[in-house]
């Protein structure tokens, strides 16, 4: 029997909150992802058999709505599916809870799988039966957008670093979360939180490379990003805030 839909338990740890004692944007984004892994693992298509196979799976676009970031020692639930299976990407969905079990946020995801030598997408109907676990059922937020060139005020320049670096040998989806987190001081956390984030990757960041990061700020508390890495595209992020104090 497929079971399409699993859900996975999280304590907020010490080691992932902020100052506020709330579960950083950057930790939030992993346990999406830890979700993702578990749950493609227990299908049949998880990393360890793609890597087995010179294969890899890549974070195409992402966008996340929540209603309050979690505290530290707070129980999280995260519920993954895949909505839909194509050729080249396909598009996983997320469903937050809090303790009470009930539902704080969502999210939703597209991936693409790459050959490790190539760094070129691959067919994703060479998986066994990943279509059938495709359940085409959509989450109440906005798909991820594709975010168009907006290259603001230079925020930021450093290269690339060992720690950056995840197994695919390119920089790891939270460091880009947390170099666009960097984007805003303490004060303004105190202040506002982030109600809606989006992030598309265009292309990777090796170790050494030369990373700047730019702003725009625009109506709304919205907040645009464009991360280059040797001045070529690699990130495009939004972020939308609402006050709390």
């Amino acid at each position: 029997m497929i079971i399409t839909k699993k859900s996975y338990t999280f304590e907020v740890s010490p080691q992932s909150v902020d100052f506020n004692c709330q579960i950083t944007l950057s930790s939030l984004t992993d346990l999406l992802l830890t979700a993702a892994q578990y749950n493609a693992e227990e299908n049949g298509f998880g990393l360890r058999k793609l890597n087995n196979n010179g294969l890899s799976w890549v974070l195409l676009r992402l966008a996340l709505e929540i209603d309050y970031f979690p505290l530290q020692y707070e129980t999280v639930y995260i519920e993954t599916w895949i909505e839909g299976v194509g050729r080249a990407s396909t598009t996983r969905n997320f469903c937050i809870r809090n303790k009470e079990m009930q539902i704080i946020g969502y999210a939703a995801s597209t991936w693409a799988m790459i050959d490790h030598q190539t760094r070129r997408a691959q067919d994703l109907f060479t998986l066994d039966n990943i279509g059938d676990f495709a359940s085409e059922e959509t989450v109440p937020i906005d798909k991820p957008i594709k975010l168009s060139e907006r290259r603001g005020v230079l925020t930021d320049v450093f290269s690339a670093k060992y720690s950056h670096i995840d197994i695919n040998r390119h920089v790891n989806t939270m460091r880009y979360v947390e170099w666009i987190s960097n984007g805003f001081s303490p004060e303004h956390y105190s202040r506002k939180s982030v109600k809606r984030f989006d992030v598309n990757f265009m292309s990777e960041i090796l170790f050494g490379e030369e990373v700047k990061v730019y702003k725009t700020e625009e109506a709304g508390d919205t907040y645009l990003f464009e991360i280059l890495h040797n001045d070529k595209p690699s990130c495009r992020a939004r972020l939308i805030f609402r006050s709390e104090k």
